[in-house]
Parts: C-alpha cells; structure tokens; sequence
C-alpha cells in the first residue's frame, strides 16, 4: 500500500512569504509618512494663501497703502513682505474714468523644517483718483 504524504509549505517558502510582506508593509508605511508630509505642507500653504487673501481683501477696501516695499507679520510663524508700484506708463490702457492702476505682489514667508519656504502673490487693483461726492446713506434722507 501506498503511504499518503500531506503536502505543505515548506520553512524556506514560508520565510520567503514573510519577506515580500515585510517588504510590502515598509513600502506602504514609506507611502504613508510621505503623504502625512505633503499633507501637512499643502496645509501651510493653505494657511499662507488665507493670511494673504484677507491682507490683499484689507488693503483694497480701507486705505490703499502708498507705492514701496511694506513689511509685517500675521503671527509668530507667517510673516509678509508687500511691494505696492504703478505699471510702467506703457502699459497702461487709456481710461475713461480717471482710475490709477497699481501692482500688488506679496510674498508670506514661514519656517519649514529649519528652511524659509514662501507662497507669492501679485495683483492689479485700480484704484479711484476722484473722491466720492455726497453719497446719500441708505435708509437716510435724500
């Protein structure tokens, strides 16, 4: 009679299974660490584009600030540098309405791992050079 013999997998099968997942944990914890990373740096540039926009919202509505180079901070990470100039007169379109066209860039730098990273944004904004007249207040009397 014929012995039946029970196959099974073998130590050296085993190991070599144990191996390639191992290798394939490490890979995605590798995976997973590089992507907590650009998380937390698109997070910081998120923050940087917010501090900008509500500045740039600021300096349109109150008082424009005057052309040259204006500096601050938001807080103890985010710090800005603003560079207020007019176009070069070439590149001005003729306009009706006497409006002044300035350049805006601002660049918000912060601390990234020991290094300065920054975020830089430039606009336009026209600007008004004839103060409004008596503007009737709503609700007022005309």
């Amino acid at each position: 009679m014929r012995q039946r013999r029970e196959h099974g997998f073998s130590l050296l099968e085993t190991l070599a299974a144990m191996f390639l997942l191992a290798l394939c944990f490490g890979a995605l914890m590798k995976a997973a660490g590089a992507s907590m990373a650009l998380n937390a740096r698109a997070a910081d540039y998120t923050q940087a584009s917010l501090w900008a926009t509500g500045l740039l919202d600021r300096q349109y509505v109150t008082e424009f600030p005057s052309t040259g180079v204006h500096e601050g901070r938001f807080d103890e990470t985010y710090r800005w540098k603003m560079t207020v100039s007019e176009p070069p007169s070439e590149a001005i379109m003729r306009m009706s309405a006497p409006m002044r066209l300035y350049r805006i860039e601002l660049t918000v730098v912060w601390n990234e791992k020991g290094k300065d990273a920054s975020a830089r944004f430039e606009t336009l904004r026209a600007v008004s050079e004839v103060l409004p007249r008596d503007v009737p207040s709503p609700g007022g009397d005309s």
